[in-house]
Protein backbone atom coordinates (compact mmCIF):
# COMPACT_ATOMS: atom_id res chain seq x y z
CA UNK A 1 0.00 0.00 0.00
CA UNK A 2 1.46 3.54 -0.86
CA UNK A 3 2.46 5.85 1.79
CA UNK A 4 0.15 8.69 2.27
CA UNK A 5 2.45 11.59 2.43
CA UNK A 6 0.42 15.03 4.29
CA UNK A 7 1.59 17.48 2.04
CA UNK A 8 1.42 20.45 4.49
CA UNK A 9 2.78 18.93 7.24
CA UNK A 10 5.62 17.64 4.84
CA UNK A 11 5.98 21.00 3.23
CA UNK A 12 6.55 23.08 6.38
CA UNK A 13 8.96 20.26 7.49
CA UNK A 14 10.88 21.34 4.31
CA UNK A 15 10.69 24.97 5.93
CA UNK A 16 12.21 24.43 8.99
CA UNK A 17 14.92 22.10 8.06
CA UNK A 18 15.81 25.13 5.24
CA UNK A 19 15.58 27.63 8.09
CA UNK A 20 18.88 27.05 9.86
CA UNK A 21 20.36 27.40 6.85
CA UNK A 22 18.62 31.37 5.99
CA UNK A 23 19.96 31.98 9.34
CA UNK A 24 23.32 30.89 8.74
CA UNK A 25 23.85 31.94 4.61
CA UNK A 26 21.01 34.71 4.60
CA UNK A 27 17.88 34.02 2.01
CA UNK A 28 19.99 35.53 -1.47
CA UNK A 29 22.74 33.36 -0.16
CA UNK A 30 20.67 30.17 0.08
CA UNK A 31 20.26 28.57 -3.57
CA UNK A 32 17.30 25.71 -3.60
CA UNK A 33 20.74 23.22 -4.32
CA UNK A 34 22.03 23.74 -1.02
CA UNK A 35 18.32 23.67 0.52
CA UNK A 36 18.02 20.04 -1.35
CA UNK A 37 21.21 18.96 -0.38
CA UNK A 38 21.06 19.95 3.33
CA UNK A 39 17.95 19.16 3.92
CA UNK A 40 18.13 15.74 2.10
CA UNK A 41 15.54 16.33 -0.63
CA UNK A 42 16.28 15.96 -4.44
CA UNK A 43 14.80 18.57 -6.61
CA UNK A 44 12.02 17.17 -8.02
CA UNK A 45 10.32 16.75 -4.43
CA UNK A 46 11.38 20.33 -3.36
CA UNK A 47 8.90 21.41 -6.66
CA UNK A 48 6.37 18.79 -5.47
CA UNK A 49 6.44 21.07 -2.39
CA UNK A 50 7.32 24.81 -3.42
CA UNK A 51 6.80 26.59 -6.61
CA UNK A 52 9.85 28.47 -6.18
CA UNK A 53 12.52 29.62 -3.35
CA UNK A 54 10.21 32.57 -2.75
CA UNK A 55 7.42 30.16 -2.09
CA UNK A 56 9.38 28.51 0.84
CA UNK A 57 10.35 31.76 1.93
CA UNK A 58 6.62 33.22 2.22
CA UNK A 59 6.46 29.69 4.27
CA UNK A 60 9.14 30.48 6.65
CA UNK A 61 7.59 33.83 7.37
CA UNK A 62 4.49 32.63 8.33
CA UNK A 63 6.64 29.44 10.39
CA UNK A 64 8.17 32.49 12.16
CA UNK A 65 5.39 35.03 13.46
CA UNK A 66 3.57 31.63 14.22
CA UNK A 67 6.16 30.49 16.82
CA UNK A 68 6.53 33.87 18.16
CA UNK A 69 2.86 34.01 19.04
CA UNK A 70 3.09 30.53 20.00
CA UNK A 71 5.91 31.34 22.76
CA UNK A 72 3.83 34.55 23.88
CA UNK A 73 0.83 33.34 24.30
CA UNK A 74 2.20 30.21 26.14
CA UNK A 75 3.77 32.93 28.78
CA UNK A 76 0.57 35.09 28.76
CA UNK A 77 -1.89 31.69 29.70
CA UNK A 78 -5.21 33.30 30.65
CA UNK A 79 -5.00 36.62 31.72
CA UNK A 80 -7.64 38.85 31.34
CA UNK A 81 -5.79 41.67 32.35
CA UNK A 82 -4.51 43.87 29.24
CA UNK A 83 -1.63 45.62 31.08
CA UNK A 84 -0.25 42.11 32.12
CA UNK A 85 -0.49 41.07 28.61
CA UNK A 86 1.45 43.85 27.57
CA UNK A 87 4.11 43.67 30.01
CA UNK A 88 4.19 40.10 29.31
CA UNK A 89 5.05 40.26 25.32
CA UNK A 90 7.49 42.59 26.26
CA UNK A 91 9.26 40.82 28.55
CA UNK A 92 8.33 37.43 27.26
CA UNK A 93 8.98 37.87 23.58
CA UNK A 94 12.34 39.52 24.27
CA UNK A 95 13.84 36.55 26.17
CA UNK A 96 14.07 34.50 23.17
CA UNK A 97 15.24 30.65 23.10
CA UNK A 98 17.71 29.03 20.74
CA UNK A 99 14.50 28.79 18.09
CA UNK A 100 13.22 32.35 18.36
CA UNK A 101 16.99 34.03 18.17
CA UNK A 102 16.92 31.73 14.95
CA UNK A 103 14.36 33.08 13.59
CA UNK A 104 15.30 36.98 14.87
CA UNK A 105 18.35 36.52 13.01
CA UNK A 106 16.25 35.45 9.81
CA UNK A 107 13.54 38.11 10.80
CA UNK A 108 16.69 40.84 10.64
CA UNK A 109 17.66 39.10 7.34
CA UNK A 110 14.39 39.80 5.61
CA UNK A 111 14.18 42.98 6.64
CA UNK A 112 17.33 43.63 5.20
CA UNK A 113 16.32 42.12 2.05
CA UNK A 114 12.69 43.84 2.62
CA UNK A 115 14.47 47.34 1.73
CA UNK A 116 17.09 46.17 -1.13
CA UNK A 117 15.61 46.70 -4.41
CA UNK A 118 15.99 42.60 -4.94
CA UNK A 119 12.37 42.29 -3.17
CA UNK A 120 9.60 40.66 -4.21
CA UNK A 121 6.26 42.29 -4.10
CA UNK A 122 5.05 39.12 -2.79
CA UNK A 123 6.33 38.53 0.33
CA UNK A 124 6.43 42.05 1.51
CA UNK A 125 3.06 41.88 0.95
CA UNK A 126 2.84 38.39 2.99
CA UNK A 127 5.85 40.29 5.20
CA UNK A 128 3.82 43.58 5.45
CA UNK A 129 0.67 41.17 6.30
CA UNK A 130 2.10 40.04 9.60
CA UNK A 131 3.61 43.02 10.75
CA UNK A 132 -0.07 44.44 9.86
CA UNK A 133 -1.78 41.77 12.11
CA UNK A 134 0.56 41.91 15.14
CA UNK A 135 0.01 45.79 15.32
CA UNK A 136 -3.80 44.87 15.07
CA UNK A 137 -3.14 42.84 17.95
CA UNK A 138 -1.60 45.14 19.90
CA UNK A 139 -4.08 47.81 19.53
CA UNK A 140 -6.83 45.60 20.23
CA UNK A 141 -4.81 45.17 23.60
CA UNK A 142 -4.48 48.60 24.31
CA UNK A 143 -8.48 49.69 23.09
CA UNK A 144 -9.24 47.18 25.34
CA UNK A 145 -7.21 48.57 28.86
CA UNK A 146 -8.75 51.85 27.50
CA UNK A 147 -12.45 50.39 27.51
CA UNK A 148 -11.61 48.70 31.27
CA UNK A 149 -10.37 52.36 32.40
CA UNK A 150 -7.14 51.19 32.45
CA UNK A 151 -5.51 53.73 29.96
CA UNK A 152 -6.42 56.98 29.22
CA UNK A 153 -9.23 57.15 26.56
CA UNK A 154 -6.85 60.13 24.96
CA UNK A 155 -4.11 58.18 24.42
CA UNK A 156 -3.56 56.98 20.39
CA UNK A 157 -3.65 52.85 20.21
CA UNK A 158 -2.05 52.96 17.02
CA UNK A 159 1.45 55.01 18.44
CA UNK A 160 1.53 52.69 21.15
CA UNK A 161 1.34 49.51 19.30
CA UNK A 162 3.77 50.83 16.38
CA UNK A 163 6.49 51.73 19.13
CA UNK A 164 5.40 48.83 21.12
CA UNK A 165 6.55 46.27 18.17
CA UNK A 166 9.88 48.04 17.41
CA UNK A 167 10.67 47.97 21.19
CA UNK A 168 10.32 44.56 20.83
CA UNK A 169 12.56 43.81 18.24
CA UNK A 170 14.98 46.36 19.50
CA UNK A 171 15.53 45.00 22.39
CA UNK A 172 15.55 41.34 21.33
CA UNK A 173 18.37 42.20 19.15
CA UNK A 174 20.39 44.00 22.14
CA UNK A 175 19.67 40.82 24.13
CA UNK A 176 21.42 38.42 21.52
CA UNK A 177 24.05 40.31 21.71
CA UNK A 178 24.64 41.98 24.88
CA UNK A 179 23.53 38.92 26.78
CA UNK A 180 24.07 37.87 29.74
CA UNK A 181 25.28 41.48 30.73
CA UNK A 182 21.52 42.76 28.89
CA UNK A 183 18.69 41.87 31.99
CA UNK A 184 15.79 41.89 29.83
CA UNK A 185 13.38 41.21 33.17
CA UNK A 186 15.32 44.42 35.05
CA UNK A 187 15.04 46.48 31.43
CA UNK A 188 11.25 46.15 30.54
CA UNK A 189 10.25 46.46 33.75
CA UNK A 190 11.41 49.58 34.43
CA UNK A 191 10.40 51.13 30.83
CA UNK A 192 7.03 49.32 31.57
CA UNK A 193 6.77 51.10 34.63
CA UNK A 194 7.80 54.63 33.22
CA UNK A 195 5.32 53.92 30.38
CA UNK A 196 2.66 53.61 32.17
CA UNK A 197 3.08 56.76 34.33
CA UNK A 198 2.30 58.68 31.41
CA UNK A 199 -0.64 56.55 29.58
CA UNK A 200 -2.49 55.12 32.87
CA UNK A 201 -5.42 56.35 34.08
CA UNK A 202 -4.83 57.88 37.65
Amino acid sequence: MPKIVDKEKKRIEIARKTMPLIARYGYENTPIRIITTEVGIGKGTFYEYFTDKEDILNEIIQLIFADWIKWVNNKIGNTDDPLKVLLFMLKDGTNLDATLEQNMIIYVDLWRWAVSDKRSDKSILKFQHYLTEGRKAVIEIIRDAQNKGLVKMEVDPLAIAAVWLALIDGISLHYMILKPEYNVDEICQSFFESLLNGIKRS
